[in-house]
């Protein structure tokens, strides 16, 4: 089994790195996280929604801060992980210490890097855009299945891996040239958009959704050979997963407390209601609860510090839920999130349910809703445009002035880095990139200025 590891854990990547510096201590995967850290890509979160869409409220997460968080917990069980594979499989600590949370760290920082503005409204807007406007040009498209499939099953996930491999361009095409375990580790879903998204009638958790676009197919091929993964998930993925289900879930609701969407009598009552291995834990929310009375933002204290036990509990549960199905997980045979079959799957259902209050609040859907209507507005725009043959011509007509508005970066790559042979594909591509990499705030202007509405 160690074999397999080694060759999970191969730091292989596209193109040779420069030579290590001789003071440079670190692992091939921190130096993954040095080359991310101060990307753009990385600093647009700070205005991507996570859940409340253009909040002005400093306290409230972005996408950034949500992403710093997963890559803190995803860090600390892979560290676990690491322990328990050096001293019950025989791992050698001397080699990989510290390898396997550097990835999950890692990881941890990009696995949203590839979702739209407003959050997961904006992945189905795009959605939608596409699955009528490929129905309404259908006798004129030159896009094949495969090729519609991959804009009307628009993910932000697989978004993450193009921009991983294509989108950030600095020395060549290789963006930033991260080693294969770091990119299969945020790949959820390996499979084509084809023969993924098959949702609940999925018999491998694989091809619920999808993994990478056409584009990136060789890519994809290439990080599955070296690595050995026979077009299953790498084992890493199921740790990552649940350290973003652990972040976020209680996070929701610590956010929605403190905006006053949800309230102490709701957080009780449907934890009362969920917990089944983890009953007592209603009694340490009790005690938070009246131990701060006398604080003057009682409710919000008492969630953050039942949010800390909760998360830890539900971390706990990860760990030994992997452990107690190893081998199933290294054959690719696991068809479950370890969250989902831990002994911490009542807490995650009792944050789910509270979730539910929080997504219906009026405010988030009013937000969410305008949102929807500017991603589409902006895809009118520019797709419309790149349907010309004037699209990427010199001049001064409109569909080269939109042209002229895409990032540089994306049309440099597009004019010369691209080895699809379809342009069309192409085109629709380059405004994909344009329009999900947007942040919030950025999308609403551009929205704007388009439209005339404001100068």
């Amino acid at each position: 089994m160690n074999k397999k590891w080694e060759q999970l854990l191969n730091p292989e990547t596209f193109r040779p790195r420069s030579d290590i510096k001789q003071f440079d201590g670190r692992n091939p995967f921190e130096n993954d996280y040095g080359r991310l850290i101060s990307s753009a890509p990385i600093r647009r979160l700070q205005d991507k929604t996570q859940v409340f869409p253009l909040e002005k409220s400093d306290y409230i997460r972005t996408r950034l801060t949500h992403s710093l968080e997963v890559s803190y917990i995803a860090s600390s069980i892979g560290k676990s992980i690491e322990r328990y594979l050096f001293d019950e499989k025989g791992l050698d600590e001397k080699v990989y210490s510290g390898h396997i949370s550097s990835i999950l760290r890692c990881a941890g920082l990009v696995h949203d890097l590839g979702n739209p503005p407003f959050g997961h409204f904006g992945e189905t807007a795009i959605q939608e855009f596409f699955k009528k406007y490929f129905e309404d040009k259908k006798e004129t498209c030159s896009l094949n299945k495969r090729e519609m499939d991959d804009f009307k099953n628009f993910d932000g996930n697989v978004q993450t891996f193009r921009i991983l491999r294509k989108l950030s361009y600095l020395v060549d095409e290789h963006s930033y040239n991260l080693t294969f375990p770091t990119i299969a580790s945020i790949i959820k879903y390996p499979s084509a958009s084809d023969n993924g998204n098959q949702g609940k009638k999925a018999t491998r958790i694989a091809d619920k959704k999808y993994g990478y676009f056409i584009s990136e197919q060789n890519d994809y091929d290439k990080i599955n050979k070296v690595l050995g993964l026979n077009n299953n998930r790498h084992p890493l993925v199921y740790l990552l997963e649940a350290a973003d289900d652990i972040a976020y879930s209680a996070a929701d609701i610590e956010d929605g407390a403190k905006l006053g969407i949800i309230g102490y009598e709701q957080i009780r009552e449907i934890f009362s209601e969920n917990l089944v291995e983890n009953k007592s834990l209603i009694i340490k929310l009790d005690e938070f609860h009246n131990k701060n009375k006398n604080t003057l933002d009682r409710l919000s204290l008492t969630v953050q510090q039942f949010r800390i036990l909760t998360q830890g509990k539900m971390v706990e549960g990860v760990i030994k839920c992997f452990q107690e199905n190893y081998e199933q997980i290294m054959k690719g045979e696991f068809e479950h999130e370890l969250l989902d079959k831990s002994s911490g799957s009542d807490i995650r259902n009792s944050y789910k349910e509270l979730q539910y209050i929080v997504f219906d609040n009026k405010n988030i859907m009013q937000t969410e809703l305008a949102g929807g209507e500017i991603i589409t507005g902006l895809l009118e725009i520019f797709i419309a445009a790149a349907e010309k043959d004037s699209f990427k011509t010199k001049g001064n007509n409109r569909e080269t002035r939109l042209y002229k508005n895409i990032s540089s970066s994306y049309r440099y790559i597009y004019e010369n880095l691209n080895n699809h042979t379809n342009d069309e594909y192409n085109r629709i591509q380059l405004i994909t990139d344009f329009i999900s990499g947007m942040t919030d705030t950025y999308a609403l202007n551009l929205f704007r200025k388009l439209k005339g509405i404001r100068l």
